[in-house]
């Protein structure tokens, strides 16, 4: 891959600057309590067997949260459906339902592209209301900034950074709120490494249109411009027609070698192409 002509740097920031996961359990259990005590047995199931990819609801699907249908889809057109028990829907049933794109807004579709969207579309599945569903990410969100939450920094990856200010635009563009991104950054002493910080990124929809600030802010083309996430859906697929490179950290294995200019299954991995550019 050829990194040569790139000048600016976008970085994803949950499962991206950080690995930690034993969050997400945490985040379970408090939806637990915004749920019916009599589907509790069947959330708790489901949720497992989803984190290890042995339910219909797998990473890189989508969750119709108002049909109960999971979709395999493509650029926003759905190519599969199935119930949650695992039957497929029909080609008639699919075109019927979805003769259009769909759009991922994180409400109805909602993309499981990262394992903060598994316990939420369980959730949903067996009744969660969205607005308590979104109490219990923020309760979640603030856990993480107190004191009693430890983070695994990434061997090197805060001295690369560091040595990359000096010579690249680096740029956070997160889905997530301002207030515990920058307690999280802070925790990895990567708070002051960044050029530029863009929270509530509504990633997928709005991605586009965070490139092109990017673009803007720093003058330069989408082909000077390096993707590095963890969410295909969220910062490597939309990015790929603009010209920009891409580095997708495939922690689950979604992915194929081509579905980005580089593949890995860490961050660690991508580190000594990083280096290449300092």
């Amino acid at each position: 891959m050829d990194l040569s002509n790139t000048e600016v740097i976008v970085f994803d920031l949950d499962g991206t600057l950080y690995e930690d996961t034993h969050h997400f359990d945490y985040y379970a259990e408090r939806l637990t309590e915004k749920l019916s005590p009599d589907v509790l047995s069947n959330y708790k199931k489901d949720y497992e067997l989803a984190k290890q990819d042995q339910h219909t609801l797998k990473m890189g699907r989508v969750y119709d949260a108002v049909n109960d249908l999971i979709l395999v889809q493509l650029d926003n057109r759905v190519q599969e459906a199935f119930t949650w028990e695992g039957e497929p829907l029909s080609s008639d049933e699919l075109q019927e339902r979805y003769p259009e794109p769909i759009t991922l807004d994180q409400v109805r579709f909602v993309n499981v592209g990262d394992l903060w969207w598994v316990p939420v579309s369980v959730a949903l599945h067996y009744g969660l209301d969205p607005q308590k569903g979104q109490a219990s990410f923020l309760e979640t969100r603030e856990y993480m900034m107190g004191p009693d939450y430890e983070m695994d920094p990434i061997p090197g990856f805060k001295e690369v950074l560091e040595a990359l200010h000096g010579k690249k635009k680096l740029v956070l563009l997160t889905n997530s709120p301002e207030a515990d991104s920058e307690v999280i950054l802070q925790k990895l002493g990567l708070d002051k490494v960044f050029h530029l910080k863009l929270f509530n990124g509504s990633k997928p929809v709005r991605t586009l249109e965070r490139f092109e600030t990017v673009k803007e802010t720093f003058n330069v083309e989408y082909s000077n411009i390096l993707s590095i996430g963890d969410n295909w859906l969220n910062e490597i697929r939309p990015v790929q027609p603009l010209g920009c490179s891409t580095i997708y950290i495939d922690h689950h294995n979604l992915g194929s070698p081509d579905s980005a200019d580089l593949v890995v299954s860490s961050m660690t991995e991508a580190l000594p192409f990083l280096k290449k550019l300092v």
